[in-house]
């Protein structure tokens, strides 16, 4: 007997040992844990990213119905009198003069905080005629409007997203913490973490039903579940959470551990999208920043922390309004709210917001190419983690125009369901990147074409071989003859290159020979192949890298014609120096990086380079101006015929990619279109790509691009030749030439 006593005396001590060693080790690793965690600001806060704000400065073009079309996406409503924040009046016609009348919101933009404002603008004949402070009648010279935002830099493939604006302890209004506390923990401040009579009453509801039904939990512990621990009731779970709280309330104060909680309580959802912290559920609720919140609404957020989804205020409203006259009468109880303020707020209805407001927009595409121009500065644990705020360049409106055209474009094209495309549009004169277009369906989450897919160019390569000889202006001009005559190339390895027209035929005067301008007007392969020849591969392939092609380049002839593949991005790059007139800059989405308290970490300057002379940028602006006025791209001149355009269309052979890549005075957009699997799209640049882009620049309100001449190109004609008679210098079909190099046999045109 004294053998198995002794037996059991020992296990008993080995067994308490061993729970030691394993309770100090877990003590250890989940203290490692908290503390990790509070020195990275306890929860993960992923960058946020927002669009472009709004500007209004007189005299400004402003379309009316974009106007209200971003008020709508802003979550602005229309009132009979504006009041507060996020509402306005709008009175006139709707055709010639309208003013309008509208309460801003307070918005901390990188360069600077705004407060909320009373503006009133008149719009006539769409332009800003007048812009005054409504409340002060005073001239304004410069107004802007809250960016919209576009949700959160989102780094893992998780279905569920969370969302929470952060807030300190002194943002909340008057009795907010007071209120929390009554409802949630009363003895906050004495305690260590644990309630030693709330877990009293827990044991004893727990023993009565057999499993946990009631936690006793503080606020440190409901922070300990909502942040690590999963929220099932098991026995394990709540030791751990014990302890969790222990150990926080060992290492932080209790100022630190209640500011933690009031940005990491749940408070509800929006479709996948889970609603933390008691700042953003107060947006979400009321459409209202926190500190503008009444003690009934105050009631209401502290009354759904007991279960966001059983006093959801939208499904259940009732039982969320007898939950918030709860809180209402604890409030009144405990000195909080005078009897006055309590019947009269008792007796309001909830004045939820009927719908949760929008105030993010789903641009995949664009959020992809932001993703990777921050990854180039910013690790991915600090995009996770460190809530930077990101301003882009992304216009909302021409976003869904951009959308909106690709959609309906491949729509009507589309013969099989297989056609796909992507778009991006830009200023081309700073730089910003307005809006990218990865999918027919545009909120697609997944491969992006605009970014990620590389595809042959065809023809929109073509311009870089004729910038290459027009920036030797003692062999090259627009009337210098090329060779327009077939031809076949033997490579070292055997290979053989014989190009051929897309009509198959070869053009121009009794040996084949046509002007270098109408080469490219008319995209001859054959012309642009044996131009390229004569200019060196090679030196095509410096002038496409000057400009700022990144990738490395083999020099095989059929480059020429688009052999390379590029994506959409690289592309626009490309034409982006010729639409801005030689100049190149770097096109971005990224204005400005904020960190979570306001301070500007970056701002994203854009450096401008020269890259082309003057001269050979005006002549090559001039020949793809010809394109869409007589050449292969002459839709647009049908479709635009007050407007001097520019631009160049692309075809692969098989038919199987459509290319555009245009511009007017301001904008340059990029259009592909394609099948994934690289089947044939039975579509030319012409009657594929060049669809889309007509008719987003014709939601956008094309304007003519400035040809102003250099003072180095002169115009002039030709007596007799492949043109004949020119005489008359008033006629359309003069050519600019170099000065300096003036071919004898023309004549200068005096203006």
């Amino acid at each position: 007997m004294s053998h198995v006593f002794y037996r059991l005396k020992s296990f008993l001590i080995k067994l308490t040992l061993i729970s030691f060693v394993l309770i100090a080790f877990l003590t250890v690793y989940l203290d490692s844990i908290i503390k990790n965690e509070f020195r990275q600001q306890a929860w993960d806060i992923p960058a946020k990213v927002y669009a472009r704000s709004l500007e209004f400065t007189l005299g400004q073009k402003l379309n009316i119905h974009s106007l209200k079309q971003e008020l709508a996406l802003l979550g602005y409503r229309k009132k009979i009198k504006a009041l507060a924040g996020g509402e306005y009046e709008i009175y006139g016609n709707k055709n010639t003069k309208q003013t309008l009348v509208i309460r801003t919101r307070p918005f901390s933009f990188w360069d600077g905080k705004q407060a909320s404002q009373n503006i009133q603008l008149t719009i006539t004949n769409s332009s800003i005629t007048q812009l005054i402070n409504f409340s002060t009648k005073s001239n304004l010279n410069y107004v802007r409007l809250e960016p919209l935002s576009l949700g959160d830099i989102q780094l893992t493939s998780r279905n569920n997203f969370e969302d929470r604006q952060l807030i300190k302890l002194s943002d909340l209004p008057s009795n907010f913490i007071q209120t929390l506390l009554v409802m949630e923990d009363a003895s906050f401040f004495e305690h260590w973490g644990l309630s030693i009579s709330g877990i009293g009453r827990a044991v004893w509801s727990n023993l009565k039903g057999g499993k946990i039904v009631s936690g006793g939990s503080t606020l440190t512990q409901q922070l300990m579940k909502n942040h690590f621990l999963s929220s099932q009731k098991k026995f394990l779970r709540k030791g751990k959470e014990a302890l969790m709280a222990l150990l926080t309330e060992i290492h932080y104060d209790k100022n630190t551990i209640l500011e933690a909680y009031i940005n990491e309580v749940y408070l509800g959802q929006n479709r996948q999208i889970a609603i933390h912290g008691f700042a953003r559920a107060s947006e979400f609720y009321f459409d209202l920043p926190i500190n503008q919140l009444e003690p009934f609404q105050i009631a209401l957020l502290i009354g759904i922390v007991k279960g966001a989804s059983f006093y959801n205020p939208r499904t259940h409203p009732k039982r969320a309004t007898e939950r918030r006259n709860l809180v209402l009468k604890k409030m009144l109880d405990k000195g909080l709210i005078s009897f006055k303020q309590y019947e009269s707020d008792v007796s309001r209805s909830l004045v939820v917001v009927a719908k949760a407001p929008i105030r993010t927009s789903r641009n995949p595409a664009f959020m992809g190419l932001v993703r990777k121009e921050l990854s180039e500065l910013y690790s991915v644990a600090s995009l996770k983690r460190d809530g930077l705020r990101i301003f882009t360049s992304l216009d909302p409106i021409k976003q869904l125009q951009a959308e909106a055209s690709l959609k309906q474009s491949t729509s009507r094209l589309d013969k099989n369901g297989h056609l796909q495309g992507a778009l991006i549009l830009s200023n081309y004169k700073s730089g910003e990147i307005l809006a990218v277009v990865g999918d027919k369906n545009p909120n697609y989450i997944g491969f992006n074409r605009a970014i990620n897919a590389y595809r042959q160019t065809g023809s929109i390569i073509k311009p870089f071989v004729y910038l290459t000889a027009l920036q030797k202006p003692n062999q090259f001009n627009l009337m210098t003859m090329i060779s327009d005559k077939k031809f076949t190339l033997t490579g070292s390895d055997n290979s053989v290159w014989s190009p051929n027209n897309y009509d198959k035929l070869e053009h121009g005067d009794s040996n084949f020979n046509v002007p270098l301008e109408v080469g490219l007007t008319h995209s001859y392969n054959l012309a642009t192949a044996n131009l390229a020849l004569l200019v060196g591969i090679d030196s095509v392939i410096k002038t496409i890298e000057d400009i700022g092609f990144e990738r490395s380049i083999t020099a095989y002839p059929s480059l020429a014609l688009g052999s390379k593949e590029m994506s959409v991005y690289e592309v626009l790059r490309l034409y982006q120096a010729i639409a801005n007139s030689g100049t190149t800059i770097k096109p971005s989405a990224i204005l400005a990086v904020q960190d979570q308290s306001g301070n500007l970490l970056k701002r994203y300057s854009r450096d401008s380079e020269s890259v082309m002379d003057e001269e050979s940028a005006f002549l090559i602006r001039h020949l793809l101006s010809k394109v869409a006025q007589i050449g292969t791209a002459k839709r647009i001149s049908q479709s635009f015929p007050n407007k001097i355009l520019a631009g160049k269309t692309g075809t692969t052979n098989d038919l199987k990619d459509s290319w555009y890549a245009g511009f007017d005075n301001e904008h340059l957009a990029i259009v592909w279109l394609g099948r994934d699997d690289n089947q044939s799209i039975n579509l030319t640049g012409s009657s594929g790509a060049l669809l889309v882009w007509s008719d987003l620049f014709n939601k956008m309100g094309a304007k003519s691009i400035d040809l102003s001449v250099p003072d180095n190109i002169v115009y002039g004609y030709k007596d007799d030749g492949f043109f004949a008679s020119f005489k008359d210098c008033r006629k359309k079909k003069i050519v600019p030439f170099y000065q300096n190099y003036f071919p004898v046999d023309y004549k200068i045109c005096e203006f």
